[in-house]
């Protein structure tokens, strides 16, 4: 039995991109609800778009976790 270095490297690298990833983008849209909320207390205007654009982003970054959910659960396939 030997181990494939190359693949094993690989697949550690795009373990660590993706995670990386995934946490800015929720942290971005974390950022961007906390930001929203400040605005709305202080009577700016936009607040609502800020407060919408952080959802999506949180959003975006939950398909992403349910994708890589169906790319390892073979059931799905």
């Amino acid at each position: 039995m030997s181990i494939d270095w190359i693949s094993l490297g690989a697949v550690a690298a795009v373990t660590v991109v993706a995670a990386v990833a995934i946490v800015s983008v929720v942290a971005g849209g974390a950022m961007m609800l906390d930001r929203a909320k400040v605005r709305a207390d202080a009577g700016g205007s936009g607040a609502t778009g800020i407060a919408t654009l952080g959802w999506v982003m949180i959003g975006v970054a939950g398909l992403a976790v349910l994708f890589g959910l169906y790319l390892i659960i073979p059931y799905f396939h």
